[in-house]
């Protein structure tokens, strides 16, 4: 048994047993997780939105929306799999006392299934993207579908393998199987890794394209204190895992980087747009009103 399993049982079965996974919350540190999760969800249908609106990708990095995809899921399977007990609780317990505790992995799960419309409607618009028509560029697009969907691919074949190792493991030893929760804090830290470089080539890209393009700002600007709040929520309230966590406190710190960046290319933008247009104005203005004009 893991030492780090939240029960001292390897396979618990009774009611004592279970209540003690359970973490107790007051009503409203219960209605602080509900409002996070809610509004972790709601923050990504601004930008599917945008992205089907415009049927555009410009401006977005497909290796975000890659590392992006990885951590998600990496994140989600680390919750799901430490939190097994807590789910179970459920069935002794009852639902209205595990529920509290199972907040952050319903978050996790969601905030996976909400992003992954993303790389879908990437792979769907990767063609109708602002360019030229040259062979150049004609070649250069084919060769970016290519590493999408290998890239895909990869995505959907750590899904099955982490999800059939998972099962097999608990099948035979059990919710606190060490092979499955060593797996599980495995996946917590890539989540780490993937947070750390998943912003770095957006970042670029927004840097090069000096815009937000097909970003939605709205998405980072709820993202952004909406994780300050869920890693306190997460730290001090629902005692996550550090490996739980560190995902979270990287990806905040990198939000807040990129929504700075394209707010300032923006409020720029449209401080140049002003300018322009007034001195248009300027332009097709007489020095002089038409009554003092020289006969």
């Amino acid at each position: 048994m893991s030492d780090d399993c939240p029960t001292s049982f390897l396979n618990p079965n009774t009611h004592h047993e279970y209540d003690m996974v359970l973490v107790n919350m007051s009503d409203f540190s219960i209605f602080l997780g509900i409002a996070v999760t809610l509004g972790s969800l709601i923050s990504f249908v601004p930008q599917v939105m945008k992205i089907y609106k415009k049927r555009s990708i410009l401006g977005i990095n497909f290796f975000w929306v890659f590392f992006y995809t990885s951590q998600q899921f990496c994140r989600a399977s680390n919750t799901v799999i430490l939190n097994l007990p807590r789910f179970l609780a459920c069935s002794q317990v009852g639902f209205k006392k595990c529920f509290p505790s199972l907040i952050v992995s319903i978050q996790m799960v969601g905030l996976y299934v909400m992003f992954f419309g993303v790389p879908l409607l990437y792979i769907l618009f990767s063609n109708d993207y602002e360019g030229s028509n040259s062979t150049l560029d004609i070649k250069k697009r084919r060769k970016n579908q290519r590493i999408i969907k290998v890239l895909y691919i990869l995505i959907m074949c750590y899904t099955i393998s982490v999800v059939g190792i998972s099962c097999f493991s608990i099948s035979f030893q059990g919710i606190c199987s060490n092979i499955a929760r060593n797996l599980a804090r495995v996946l917590g830290y890539f989540s780490g890794f993937f947070v750390l470089f998943q912003w770095l080539p957006q970042i670029y890209s927004t840097y090069k394209f000096k815009g937000s393009g097909s970003i939605s700002i709205i998405t980072l600007a709820i993202q952004a204190p909406g994780g300050i709040i869920n890693l306190i929520f997460m730290i001090f309230i629902s005692k996550e895992q550090f490996s739980t966590w560190i995902s979270i406190f990287i990806n905040t710190s990198q939000t807040l980087i990129l929504l700075c960046m394209l707010l300032y290319y923006n409020f720029k933008s449209k401080f140049k747009k002003i300018l322009e247009k007034k001195k248009k104005v300027n332009d097709h203005t007489p020095l002089l009103s038409p009554e003092y004009t020289v006969q």
